[in-house]
């Protein structure tokens, strides 16, 4: 749980720097366009209406 939380704070320090960034992420690193449901809501959201705001995107899988 301790490692997962360090992954967190890093990623949470790593997505503030980008956002402080004028220029932000080279295009080549730039995630692709792709749409989820919100889990709370239901509503369909596109990273493209994210745009400007830091995303953090974490996966959990217990193998």
């Amino acid at each position: 749980m301790r490692g997962a939380f360090h992954k967190a704070l890093l990623l949470a320090a790593l997505a503030a720097l980008l956002a402080s960034c004028s220029d932000g992420f080279p295009k080549e690193f730039q995630a692709p366009e792709f749409t989820l449901k919100a889990p709370m809501t239901g509503e369909e959201v596109s990273l493209s209406d994210l745009e400007g705001k830091p995303v953090i995107l974490y996966w959990f899988a217990s193998w």
